[in-house]
């Protein structure tokens, strides 16, 4: 698990694509490769899941984008928990680009999510 202040960022995920994300600031370093991850966020006492991506742009930080909340986490700790790698870290060249991975890793990540429920 990975646990980080959320500070505010230039918000391009939600402003441009509607996808917010927190920023997760990292403290140290972290053995999880660069991707994008389904995986688990835990604020205060109620955990979502959510989609996980750590960058080689910037090693410092995690972008964590929650399913089903709505709210401000900027200046709170989040804890992360990636679980399933779901996306490689691709340079994109357009924004269309990045927006059409970031909706295939939306996909790819709730079809993880289904296959964990029916396992439970």
């Amino acid at each position: 698990m990975i646990t980080g202040n959320v500070l505010q960022g230039q918000r391009m995920a939600g402003k441009t694509f509607g996808v917010p994300t927190a920023n997760v600031v990292l403290t140290g370093e972290i053995d999880l490769g660069f991707g994008t991850y389904a995986g688990y966020a835990t604020w205060g006492e109620k955990m979502y899941e959510a989609m996980i991506y750590y960058g080689a742009n910037d090693p410092k930080k995690l972008e964590v984008h929650c399913f089903e909340f709505s709210g401000n986490l900027y200046g709170t700790r989040l804890t992360v928990d990636p679980r399933a790698k779901i996306g490689e870290d691709v340079p994109w060249t357009t924004e269309e680009a990045m927006k059409e991975k970031i909706v295939v890793e939306i996909d790819r990540a709730k079809a993880w999510f289904a296959g964990q429920r029916r396992l439970a």
